[in-house]
């Protein structure tokens, strides 16, 4: 048997290989098997592994195949596109309802010329005919007719074509070495910040420009052939959020605040919109009350408790219509687990309730000074609540301090400042100059201490802005400070000789999984064979995409 299917697999490619053209009966045909193929392949519903293949059990046939099926599923998503930008460009709206039922039927004759109504047809375009046909959404074939226009072509209302809306984007999507969705994606947001068409204006392609003129697909285009994915989503993020911000004639002061939005799932929900320098002290703080090694970072981690409620529940206070039994008898109920957002909600919490504290004992203090104005303030014990220390880092370059950039600096978690922002940033803040490698740095105290100190990690901070290895996310403030030159083989504490990896990359470089170079005082990593054949050392670009 599987000889046979062998034999026909390969006499199936011979066949396609040697075969210039085919006809519709055949191209349905192949599009057909397709389904029933990978149907073949997938496991049996609820069939046990006693009933499944030896090869299924083995994980290079799990991994070939997932490789497998995604470039199928790529070709799948541009043969949906293609389909439906053939239902647009064939007028396939018009058929008859001979037609339409025989191809519903499956007994089409492609041999003979397809008949149009030249009545009202039953369908008013292609995207009503898509929605009914495949029992789709309204809004899901709408997006496949506009993915059409942004890739394949475009049509006025004589139904004249017109090359496609965004030709580098439609060459993306196209290339066969390359995800289309991500070129879908980005043709769909680009669309969104193009000018609105009227109704009888011809369709045009991409027209909107940066600050610089540049077109925003092509410096998109070239964003998107960065390598690493989530560098290449964030990269692509920052240009259409600039774009927008570009079109946009907002005052971004004056939407600032906090604004509650209703009862949504048994919450009060509330939305927040911050100015850049604000917006970084927030996040400065937020991060360190996440961090566990700090005590703010494990209280946050323990669920909030309403100091009034347990007071009046330690008093035995409870309603009056609720008995002394059933208030014995009551059980708690299980608090939900901490999700990081709850830790931070509960650090917000835990600082208004520190700031509370601290109102109520100096004016207990004053009150007691009123009555007795010879005695002293009566003493007040330390507050038994681990607080954060936020601060706002921001990184200039020579140009921006001169004024020769159109930038003017970014926050150490990538917001960009305007020049307002700035200006009074300086205004306020300690001023501390780091030129990263400058003569007169204290770049290295040998080993004369293990831990690097605070003034040392700031300046590996700025440089490595986070985790080096490509693809991480993690903030500074989570991040460990690494001896490159390991401590335990007579390595010193120096920036040279130091980079920052999260907790997970810090231990995969002791179990030797990753390597961690000085390439002339910048760390870079080098990752596995299996990921890199090349082992060329590389260098997180994440943290070095700016954030809108």
């Amino acid at each position: 048997m599987s000889d046979s299917i062998g034999q026909a697999i390969a006499d199936l490619n011979q066949a396609i290989r040697s075969t210039s053209a085919i006809t519709a009966d055949q191209a349905l045909a192949i599009a057909a098997l397709i389904p029933d193929l990978h149907q073949f392949i997938a496991p049996i519903a609820g069939a046990g592994p006693e009933n499944q293949p030896a090869y299924s059990q083995d994980p290079r046939f799990a991994l070939a195949l997932a490789q497998s099926v995604e470039l199928t599923a790529h070709q799948a998503l541009r043969t949906r596109v293609y389909a439906a930008h053939l239902l647009e460009s064939t007028a396939a709206h018009t058929l008859t309802t001979d037609e339409l039922e025989a191809v519903r039927a499956g007994s089409t004759d492609f041999t003979e010329p397809a008949q149009c109504t030249g009545q009202r047809p039953s369908f008013r375009n292609s995207t009503d005919l898509l929605a009914s046909w495949l029992r789709l959404e309204h809004f899901e074939a709408q997006r496949r007719t506009d993915s059409a226009h942004h890739v394949f072509a475009q049509f006025d209302y004589h139904h004249q074509v017109y090359p496609a809306q965004f030709p580098l984007m439609a060459q993306r999507f196209r290339d066969g070495s390359l995800p289309p969705a991500e070129a879908l994606s980005a043709a769909r947001r680009l669309g969104s910040l193009e000018p609105k068409r009227t109704e009888f204006a011809p369709p045009t392609t991409s027209s909107v420009r940066d600050e610089q003129g540049q077109l925003v697909e092509s410096v998109l285009n070239l964003e998107m052939d960065e390598p690493e994915p989530a560098t290449r989503h964030k990269a692509v993020n920052l240009v259409i959020k600039t774009a927008r911000e570009q079109l946009s004639q907002e005052q971004p002061e004056a939407e600032e605040g906090i604004f509650r939005k209703g009862l949504r799932r048994g919450l009060i929900w509330y939305e927040m919109g911050l100015r850049p320098v604000r917006a970084e002290l927030f996040e400065s703080g937020l991060t360190q009350s996440d961090n566990p090694r700090s005590g703010a970072g494990q209280t946050a981690r323990e669920a909030f408790v309403d100091e009034n409620a347990e007071t009046q529940e330690s008093a035995g206070e409870h309603p009056d219509f609720i008995t002394d039994e059933e208030a014995a008898t009551a059980e708690s109920t299980d608090s939900a687990p901490i999700s990081p957002a709850a830790r931070r909600l509960n650090a917000v919490m835990n600082l208004l309730e520190l700031n509370a504290k601290r109102l109520k004992r100096l004016q207990e203090a004053m009150g007691k000074r009123a009555n007795s104005p010879d005695s002293s303030p009566p003493e007040t014990e330390d507050l038994d609540l681990p607080v954060i220390k936020p601060q706002v880092v921001v990184m200039l370059t020579l140009a921006e301090l001169e004024g020769r950039a159109e930038t003017h600096g970014i926050t150490g978690h990538g917001f960009k400042l305007s020049a307002t922002d700035l200006r009074q940033t300086l205004a306020k803040a300690k001023i501390i100059p780091m030129v990263l490698g400058g003569k007169g740095e204290l770049l290295d105290i040998g080993r004369s201490q293990r831990k690097h100190p605070g003034y040392m990690r700031l300046g590996i901070s700025v440089r490595d802005r986070g985790c080096i290895v490509p693809g991480c996310t993690m903030d500074p403030e989570r991040c460990n400070i690494h001896h490159i030159w390991f401590w335990s083989e007579g390595g010193v504490t120096s920036v040279y000789w130091s980079a920052m990896l999260c907790d997970t990359h810090h231990h995969d470089v002791h179990a030797g999984l990753i390597k961690v170079i000085p390439d002339d005082g910048v760390p870079k990593v080098i990752l596995p064979n299996f990921v890199d054949p090349t082992q060329t050392p590389v260098r997180n670009r994440y943290n070095d995409v700016q954030a809108a």
